[in-house]
């Protein structure tokens, strides 16, 4: 799929943004770098949309067809067939992952006067318990929904009218950020502007949202 905008004649004013996968590269990102200095035969294991072989697991992921834990499974299960012990949870440091270049465009915007929100289905699982506390960057943001707490995951309404509520604005004047098509979807169900963020072109993605905001 291309990278694609909703059309609308409205200038954001709020920005939601995605975590895995925008923010951060997305794990199967990670488990390529790490199939690659272990010699893993990533030629016959799908990994994602950066991985060498097709993926229609990640496929029917971004369909909403799969939600995130069961896409792990399946990729624990392709691990397994290998002999390959490794757990995405367990041993990969989430973290180290982040995209540099957002947190440039983050911090711009948050200057430029745009309101911002974390959304996101379990940043719990990857950064911890209470990550949001001690989170360098969580002075860019008026609020953050994670999912693994509130138990409203993307791409159903509420998580989407969550973020909403707590910029007490309207739908149309935000803009949703995500690297999944069905959770921008989602989004535009309750009457936000989406932008699909392509992991497979971060910067050219990066540089056409900016664009988008006059930025």
């Amino acid at each position: 799929m291309s990278n694609c905008i909703s059309p609308s004649s409205i200038m954001p004013t709020a920005v939601i943004w995605d975590m895995g996968g925008v923010m951060y590269r997305f794990f199967t990102e990670l488990m390529v770098d790490v199939g690659k200095a272990q010699d893993w035969p990533l030629e016959r294991m799908p990994m994602g949309p950066t991985g060498p072989a097709p993926d229609p697991y990640y496929e029917a992921l971004d369909r909403g067809e799969l939600n995130e834990p069961e896409y792990v499974k399946r990729l624990l299960t392709v691990l397994a067939k290998e002999d390959i012990t490794f757990s995405p949870y367990r041993d990969i440091d989430f973290s180290s992952g982040d995209r540099s270049q957002i947190w440039v465009a983050i911090a711009s915007l948050h200057d430029a006067g745009f309101q911002q929100v974390v959304l996101t289905n379990d940043a719990t699982r990857w950064l911890g318990e209470r990550w949001w506390e001690t989170w360098e960057y969580r002075q860019y943001f008026e609020a953050t929904v994670d999912g693994k707490l509130s138990a409203i995951r993307k791409p159903a309404p509420e998580a989407s009218l969550a973020c909403v509520h707590a910029l007490s604005i309207s739908p149309e004047k935000c803009l949703f950020v995500d690297d999944m098509h069905v959770n921008c979807t989602g989004a535009e169900a309750v009457g936000m502007q989406s932008y699909w963020f392509d992991v497979t072109d971060p910067d050219g993605s990066l540089l056409r949202l900016m664009s988008r905001l006059e930025l």
